[in-house]
């Protein structure tokens, strides 16, 4: 028999495991992303450090190498070191004392010199070796372990690792200070081609113990140097005789870094070799310091994942409770819905997530219906009110200027000239309010212009040319109320008014259309037969900036933007009045704009012929349709 289990077992089930699995997944693996970032990370410094420490010693040894071309600063004395071999007592002894003289005072320049010799090369005549320590009485150069190899190469300076220092009682070099030294054979003076001697320099380890001390890295971790012999020259801390053996099987290359196990316990070695002296700068930092640093985080992850299981659990178990009660019924409504059972009820829903999602499902099915019939309707308002508000924007402003107007006409001439402003005032007003159509004959319009014009050469007088020239076939066609009045207003106001001299505006219509705007209807794919809107004026032109702006938003009806575009920036004008026409005739009606500042502005409509009322009523009616 199959054990059943509940839906909401299996809810807390399923919670569970897709909470608690992915955080302990997630967090194991950013716990180990981050203890690898952090071996890394430590790696790249520790190895950035051994780096840097090896140049700087190696820095370091190439200005020793320097201290020991002292014998070529002087003439003089590279010619007494190399070509003077007196045979006198008084003169060997002259001898001994300047070279021992200026031995002592090449010393006192560097703290870390202990000793200087001069070896002469073995050859025919006597052989001498000065320096400031005691030798036997004789001792010769070829004693010196580097001699046989020094001497057959073409090597000019011999590096030595750290050794013991040279004494007259062998058995006293034990218990002096270890040293490394430099080996410099010193060309005679005569002919720079044949060595005469040798010059060694014995160095103490002071300084490269300063440049050692100064590096650290971490609380264990340790940094020493070693030479090709696996001999230990300095360390920071005691290194165990068991690396010392590895190291050489480990040390690959100039650089690197190396992981070893020793035991229970894991290492990072990094080296760097110092230049081409055969030491090597070795660090050795124990994993179980990255480790100490990492315990925290580790620790803070792992109490956060189990508070944040043991809340997931307690909250599935609670959501689970109340979810399943009234999934079921939830479901059975859905399927009523499927069917186009729209009427369907829950009494008391509960007050959660799945209340809300019935109460949803219920008001939806109720409204969708009305919906889909509200939707056309909406968008029908929608483009009424745009249209409405577009001209309610353009006839408080006229109104306003022209008021402007017979306010100063009236205050300056109390003529009967006044009388004739408000008679022309009273049929632009008419025009402009009165909602009975929304399309009006352009001898109407023609009317209106000359009654604008009456007004403005009232205020200004001679100052402006105007006129208005309408073709008699076009006088009882149509087109939309307040087209022409927005363009010769703003022709007055920016292009006109603040020119110096007289202005000329032109208003022309015609049924005819011009290149630029007949191709832009064919490509919209009007009709040939259109009338042609033009108004002229010889102002102060419109700027590059501000005409190709303007022409963006003329663009943007063009793209769709509607009336949002027309309201934006200038509020009233040329894209206003654009906005209003691409509502009523789409892409077959067109505007474009010529300015050049200095030169004027001139702005063509394009628009269908409307020849009757019938076709008035298309347009406004497919407007209406959207």
């Amino acid at each position: 028999m199959r054990h059943f289990i509940s839906f909401k077992q299996k809810l807390i089930l399923t919670y569970i495991v897709f909470i608690v699995l992915p955080l302990s997944v997630l967090g194991l693996g950013a716990y180990n992303l981050y203890r690898q970032a952090m071996e890394d990370k430590l790696s790249d410094f520790a190895l950035q450090v051994s780096t840097s420490t090896a140049a700087s010693i190696e820095s370091y040894i190439r200005e020793l190498e320097r201290f020991t071309l002292q014998p070529y600063y002087s003439r003089e004395f590279q010619d007494l070191l190399t070509l003077e071999r007196p045979t006198a007592p008084a003169a060997v002894r002259e001898k001994k004392e300047t070279i021992e003289k200026n031995f002592s005072l090449w010393q006192s320049q560097r703290e870390s010199v202990t000793r200087m010799y001069y070896f002469d090369k073995p050859g025919p005549g006597s052989e001498s070796i000065f320096n400031q320590g005691y030798l036997p009485a004789d001792f010769t150069v070829e004693q010196m372990p580097w001699y046989a190899s020094f001497s057959a190469s073409d090597e000019n300076l011999l590096f030595l690792s750290l050794h013991r220092p040279l004494s007259e009682d062998l058995n006293a070099a034990f218990d002096e200070q270890q040293v490394f030294s430099l080996v410099r054979k010193i060309y005679k003076s005569s002919t720079m081609l044949e060595y005469a001697g040798y010059f060694e320099v014995d160095f103490m380890l002071r300084d490269i113990e300063e440049i050692m001390d100064a590096v650290h890295l971490g609380e264990s971790g340790s940094f020493f140097i070693m030479d090709r012999d696996s001999q230990l020259i300095y360390a920071n801390d005691p290194v165990e005789q068991a690396l010392l053996e590895r190291l050489p099987e480990l040390i690959d290359g100039e650089r690197g870094m190396q992981r070893v196990r020793d035991g229970e316990q894991r290492n990072l070695i990094v080296y760097s070799q110092i230049g081409d002296y055969g030491w090597t700068v070795v660090g050795d930092v124990p994993v179980v310091q990255i480790a100490t640093g990492n315990s925290s985080v580790r620790n803070s992850m792992l109490i956060l994942g189990l508070a944040c299981i043991i809340i997931a659990i307690l909250l599935s178990t609670l959501s689970s409770i109340q979810i399943t009660k009234p999934i079921y019924r939830l479901i059975a409504l859905i399927k009523r819905v499927e069917k186009e059972d729209f009427a369907i009820a829950y009494p008391n829903p509960p007050r959660n997530e799945i209340g809300h999602l019935i109460r949803s499902v219920i008001r939806m099915s109720r409204r969708l219906d009305e919906t889909i019939r509200n939707l056309y309707q909406a968008e029908l308002l929608r483009k009424e009110s745009e249209l409405q508000a577009l001209k309610s924007q353009i006839n408080p402003h006229f109104l306003f200027n022209t008021l402007e107007t017979i306010k100063m006409k009236a205050e300056l001439d109390e003529a009967d000239s006044t009388v004739e402003m408000l008679t022309s005032l009273g049929r632009l007003v008419k025009t402009s309010i009165y909602r009975g159509n929304d399309f009006i004959r352009f001898r109407e319009e023609r009317d209106y212009v000359r009654s604008y014009f009456h007004i403005q050469a009232n205020r200004y007088g001679p100052r402006f040319d105007m006129t208005v020239e309408a073709e008699a076939t076009i006088l009882d066609c149509y087109l939309p109320k307040l087209t022409v009045q927005p363009l010769i207003e703003n022709a007055f106001y920016h292009g006109l008014e603040m020119k110096e001299g007289k202005g000329r505006l032109r208003v022309s219509m015609e049924a005819s259309a011009d290149s630029t705007v007949a191709e832009k209807t064919r490509q919209a794919g009007a009709k040939p037969e259109r009338i042609v809107i033009t108004v002229a004026d010889d102002g102060l032109g419109i700027e590059a900036g501000r005409l190709q702006q303007l022409r963006a938003q003329l663009e943007a009806q063009v793209q769709g933007a509607g009336a949002d575009a027309a309201g934006s920036g200038q509020g009233i004008g040329l894209a206003n009045v654009y906005a209003r026409l691409k509502l009523y005739f789409g892409e077959s009606c067109a505007m474009t704009v010529q300015s050049e500042p200095g030169a004027g502005t001139q702005v063509v409509i394009s628009i269908p012929i409307i020849r009757n009322e019938s076709e008035v009523h298309a347009y406004v009616s497919r407007h209406h349709r959207g």
